[in-house]
């Protein structure tokens, strides 16, 4: 038997979830930066921790080698350190 070309259309991947479900939803370039600001601040307070409060907070072991070499450089290396932590 074959497929009348109305049935084609239920074949089609995908159609069979809900678009009123799915809602878009849209983030302004400025709000995107104003994000970005905040967390390279976030890292910031984290490099100017301490060991001892840093072992307080559960962070991944990337992140934790990030910190800890900010902690250890100096001047520019540790601007560019702050942008990968942040």
């Amino acid at each position: 038997m074959t497929k009348q070309p109305e049935d084609w259309l239920d074949d089609v991947p995908g159609d069979d979830i809900e678009d009123e479900d799915d809602e878009i939803i849209w983030v302004s370039k400025s709000e995107i930066k104003r994000d970005a600001e905040e967390l390279k601040r976030l890292g910031a307070e984290l490099v100017d921790l301490g060991k001892n409060a840093l072992d307080k907070i559960p962070l991944d072991a990337d992140l934790r080698d990030a910190i800890e070499l900010a902690q250890r450089i100096k001047m520019e290396g540790r601007r560019r350190q702050l942008q990968l932590i942040g």
